[in-house]
């Protein structure tokens, strides 16, 4: 009886220990770690404005923008917030609760999926290595309103659906699997360009290489993939209408134009210098990847599941490296699931961290093959608690709440209808004020300047001279792109308050 009681003991403080960790990961300081920012503010106006106003747009003073934010994260994470805010009303605390959720369930689907890869001790060790790593950083992107870790949520499902029956899935089950695909893409659009050759491919290396599985375990997934993200586009283009759809594609292409498709040179060697760096995995990324080509090489079904996943990784990375424009963010979803192969390679290389050394003689740990295991669990513990250390830190003691400061103070001072001028885009979600913003096309403009010296983004945009908005409100993005002349602003406004990177300027009244 003793027993059972202390064996319901552990029981209990295991469960504890882990709610815990779930509460402190995924909801401690939940609106103030990461502080919003641009991306997550811009995406914060779709489900508020189809809230207020009963549309599906981003809104600025003069009207509803349909396009911009509209196609940076899907309706799988814009109708749910839009649900929450009807049902609990508008705010960032709801919002990234809806997050929090899907980072928790991301969390354990991937587990799920690295566990019938390679067992629960890899699983364990790589869902520590992705929460750990500081260039994943799963946990910041989780908690705020981005594409993503939800977009990688329906990844991981259609990817453990498959795996778990892999060749054995009867046509409803592999068109669940081809629609969370889809889901995938429409969550997160570049997804798009690692997911559809990932599955054109695994199933030309079935056909020519592997010959273990049928064609309809490929074609029906990928089939009711691209019809689902077909079926989206089309919605949208109903919706949106063709005029404002053509825009949505302008600006898409602008966009990519200069982060997504950039091939230069010398930018393709800080992307390549970025992934073998110290700060990526400690140095583990390549030998890791390595040692994913090489457990892909057997013509068996497990090596053809390990072939599925190293493709995405692959392709999503040499994309980066080739023709993104180095934002570590782009590679996000290879570089999380590259701790799969990481966590692989330690285990097989300890033996499954067995050392094989007596009590009796201590002497035994320090044997050359005892010592070179040893040394790789210092290696491996290293990667996973250097960088998780600081994002606990980070979590725990978040940055001053700046721009709650600021919605308390402009709620408080500044009349609902008075006109602000800014390019910061979270403190027009967090307030009801008149907001104007600079159009959506002029991102593509600001990422061309700042990064390789191109038209400074205030010759294209004169709002703040020509209409004499009675504020402008300059915060962290507005001075990164310079968009607002600073010899404008001194000579027509004083700063009214500050707020850490905020600035709130008046009109001078002439």
């Amino acid at each position: 009886m003793a027993n059972l009681s202390a064996k319901q003991n552990r029981k209990f403080l295991w469960w504890a220990c882990g709610a815990l960790l779930v509460y402190f990961f995924a909801f401690h300081n939940l609106t103030r770690f990461p502080s919003p920012w641009f991306d997550e503010g811009s995406h914060l106006h779709v489900p508020k404005t189809l809230v207020l106003h009963g549309v599906y747009a981003d809104i600025s003073s003069e009207g509803f923008r349909y396009y911009g934010p509209t196609i940076g994260v899907g309706p799988t994470v814009m109708l749910p917030i839009a649900a929450m805010f009807k049902v609990f009303g508008v705010g960032l605390f709801q919002a990234r609760l809806v997050m929090a959720l899907y980072l928790l369930a991301a969390v354990f689907v991937f587990y799920r999926l690295v566990e019938h890869l390679a067992g629960k001790w890899v699983a364990w060790i790589a869902l520590a290595l992705m929460l750990s790593s500081r260039s994943v950083l799963f946990l910041e992107y989780g908690r705020q309103l981005l594409g993503e870790v939800p977009g990688f949520f329906f990844l991981a499902l259609a990817l453990y659906l498959w795996f778990s029956k892999w060749n054995e899935n009867d046509w409803k089950r592999l068109s669940l699997i081809g629609l969370l695909f889809g889901l995938a893409m429409i969550t997160k659009y570049q997804y798009l360009l690692f997911l559809a050759p990932t599955l054109i491919l695994s199933w030309g290396l079935d056909v020519f290489y592997y010959k273990t599985s049928t064609h309809h375990n490929f074609l029906i997934p990928g089939i009711i993939a691209a019809a689902s993200f077909g079926i989206w586009q089309a919605v949208t283009l109903q919706y949106l209408g063709p005029a404002t759809a053509m825009e949505n594609l302008a600006l898409l292409q602008a966009s990519a134009g200069g982060a997504a498709f950039n091939f230069n040179l010398a930018q393709l060697n800080a992307n390549f210098g970025e992934l073998t760096s110290r700060a990526v995995y400690l140095g583990a990324l390549i030998p890791a990847l390595i040692y994913g080509f090489l457990v892909s090489l057997p013509r068996t079904r497990e090596a053809q599941k390990w072939c599925v996943v190293f493709l995405l990784v692959v392709l999503n990375l040499i994309w980066y490296v080739v023709a993104s424009i180095g934002w570590i963010r782009y590679a996000f979803l290879g570089l999380a699931l590259s701790s799969i192969f990481i966590a692989r390679l330690f285990h097989d290389l300890t033996n499954g961290f067995q050392f094989g050394w007596s009590r009796e003689d201590i002497r035994s740990l320090f044997e050359i093959k005892n010592a070179l295991r040893l040394t790789l669990v210092l290696w491996l513990l290293a990667i996973i608690t250097l960088p998780g250390v600081k994002t606990i830190l980070e979590i725990a003691l978040p940055e001053p709440a700046y721009v709650q400061q600021l919605s308390a103070y402009l709620n408080e001072n500044i009349p609902k209808d008075a006109i602000i001028e800014t390019w910061d885009p979270e403190i027009g979600f967090l307030t009801d004020h008149n907001y104007h913003y600079p159009p959506n096309a002029l991102l593509a403009v600001a990422v061309n300047q700042v990064y390789y010296g191109g038209e400074p983004v205030q010759d294209r945009y004169n709002f703040a001279q020509t209409e004499k908005p009675e504020y402008v409100l300059l915060g962290e993005f507005s001075k990164w792109t310079a968009i607002y002349p600073d010899d404008v602003i001194q000579k027509n406004y004083i700063l009214l308050q500050k707020f850490g990177e905020y600035d709130l300027y008046k009109r001078i009244e002439n």
